[in-house]
């Protein structure tokens, strides 16, 4: 009669779609990461800064017996420079993978995919003189969706337009040409 009572019984609703992320503070403000986007987590290590190279290229770390270059997301978001604490691994152009620095990190985070939004608030109509100096207008090319997590919304942060800023930051000929 169990048996004919489960058989009988209406079948159980899916699960919805959940959307996983990891989240970070940068200058105080709450952003987060696509975790299938990213290949890993690690606590920063020792960076050899390169010579000539832009402000936002720390240097090169070894992890996971690779040499890595890591990049200050911060300065790639606009905020300028903060300490690095933690790497968010991805992969670059090619395959090969890249750092991105950050300083706070908020843990794993996760939302129903339909809660993730366009970021209406990207278009280009504000004047320059009318956006908040807490969010920096290169925030603007790098967030095109919020998402609410633990109570605030936050950007979710491109990864592949990161990777993208990331290179053109660096020249032609130097370290992180195509192959």
């Amino acid at each position: 009669r169990r048996f004919d009572a489960v058989l009988a019984a209406p079948p159980a609703p899916r699960a919805a779609a959940i959307a996983s992320f990891l989240g970070l503070r940068i200058g105080g403000d709450g952003f987060v990461l696509r975790i299938q986007a990213l290949s890993g987590l690690a606590a920063a290590r020792t960076i050899v800064p390169l010579p000539g190279a832009a402000p936002a290229m720390l240097g090169l770390a070894g992890i996971r017996g690779l040499v890595v270059p890591v990049f200050s997301l911060s300065a790639l978001m606009g905020y300028g420079s903060q300490p690095p604490r933690w790497f968010a691994l991805c992969a670059g152009q090619g395959g090969d993978t890249i750092a991105f620095s950050f300083s706070d990190f908020d843990g794993y985070m996760e939302a129903l995919v339909s809660d993730v939004r366009a970021d209406d608030s990207i278009e280009p109509r504000e004047p320059r003189e009318h956006r908040s100096a807490r969010r920096p207008s290169s925030n603007r090319e790098l967030v095109r969706e919020v998402v609410r997590a633990r109570g605030e919304l936050r950007g979710v942060i491109d990864l592949s337009l990161l990777v993208k800023a990331a290179y053109e930051t660096v020249p032609a000929a130097g370290l992180m040409k195509e192959r």
